[in-house]
């Protein structure tokens, strides 16, 4: 049975979750981002139970959670001593230094050598390790109180929609694990953005929380990684470099499509709905009047950081609403808008809203 605890009530919760942590259990629990799915980063038997209660592929590597370290400032030294970083090159090592002191705690995760210490498990058998300092107090307080790094995927079931609330978190994975801290509702709502300092210049792997732009701004340009075979069987039978890369992910049980207008969207639905299919929209206000009358709606809010918030809440709404397919349109890859488009092509498959079948 899952033990559920409102943190902003119960206090006491985070020493309790922090013993079943340490005893090998499973406890997830809010960050800024979604709600994850912790475990004792360095016990590959603890490890091994989120894999089991996600029913997560082996080759999809994990983040590991570490706390903030504000009596030792150089963070990265500090991974390093500890064995949960291998060795760094000198310049692995300063931009590393440069990006956790402008950005952690935050949403940014860090691919660099993995050290002895992290089970392969973790890391997909690969040589490297992702790490981040989350933002979120219960977040920290619980790796702290834990007083071991904390590997979290985000806490639902495999491939689906992210976690965003702890009945989120419930609907999928109630009964599969031990502990389920509720914070509320997560403040930013996507994932963290995730970049490869094993490479020069880095390398985006994921675009999540923390904008492009404000990386750029502290250590120059970016590359992107290579995407020609991602819609491949075969690119998601290899091990990832990342979390969040397989070309499938983040989707509902209903078929997404992605249209290009607010007209393209009214269109399809009505064609789909012509065939006898269940149709609910992902709207912005701004849509709104255009979509009177149309149900089931969820309105995703005025500005890009509202959809970022709401867009998983969104899917599951529809989801749960029983609807054969889900509508929303696209949205500008800029800012937050490229993690959003990222998520919004992986939960579709890149599936237009029209197509020459309709």
């Amino acid at each position: 049975m899952t033990r559920v605890f409102d943190v902003r009530t119960e206090p006491a919760a985070i020493a309790f979750a922090a013993e079943v942590i340490r005893q090998g259990g499973l406890v997830a629990f809010p960050t800024e981002t979604v709600y994850g799915l912790g475990a004792n980063a360095l016990d590959a038997d603890a490890v091994a139970k989120v894999f089991s209660a996600k029913q997560r592929l082996l080759n999809d590597p994990l983040i590991v959670h570490v706390g903030a370290t504000e009596d030792r400032p150089d963070v990265i030294s500090e991974l390093v001593r500890q064995d949960i970083l291998g060795a760094l090159s000198a310049p692995q090592h300063a931009v590393a230094q440069n990006l956790a002191r402008a950005f952690w705690p935050g949403p940014l995760t860090l691919v660099l050598p993995r050290g002895e210490r992290v089970p392969l498990i973790v890391t997909a058998g690969q040589d490297t390790v992702a790490v981040r300092v989350p933002a979120h107090p219960i977040a920290l307080d619980l790796i702290r109180c834990s007083g071991v790094p904390i590997a979290a995927p985000s806490a639902n079931r495999f491939g689906h929609v992210s976690p965003t609330t702890a009945q989120h978190v419930l609907d999928d994975l109630d009964g599969r694990i031990d502990v389920v801290l509720d914070g509320g509702p997560t403040p930013i709502g996507i994932e963290s953005t995730v970049l490869d300092l094993t490479e020069i210049p880095p390398v985006v792997l994921r675009p999540g929380g923390l904008i492009r732009a404000r990386i750029e701004a502290l250590i120059g340009p970016l590359r992107d990684r290579s995407v020609g075979a991602e819609d491949s069987a075969e690119h998601d039978a290899r091990p990832q470099q990342s979390p969040g890369l397989l070309s499938k992910h983040y989707a509902p049980r209903a078929e997404l499509r992605v249209a290009r207008t607010t007209a393209e969207l009214i269109e399809t639905r009505r064609v789909l709905m012509g065939q006898g299919l269940s149709v609910g929209l992902l709207i912005m206000d701004a849509q709104q009047a255009d979509c009177a009358g149309l149900a089931p709606v969820f309105t995703l809010g005025h500005d890009l950081d509202s959809v970022a918030r709401n867009v998983y809440a969104g899917l599951r709404a529809l989801d749960s609403a029983g609807v054969d397919v889900i509508l929303v349109s696209e949205v500008e890859a800029q800012g937050i808008g490229e993690a959003i488009a990222d998520r919004l092509k992986r939960a579709s498959r890149g599936r237009p809203a029209s197509t020459p079948s309709d």
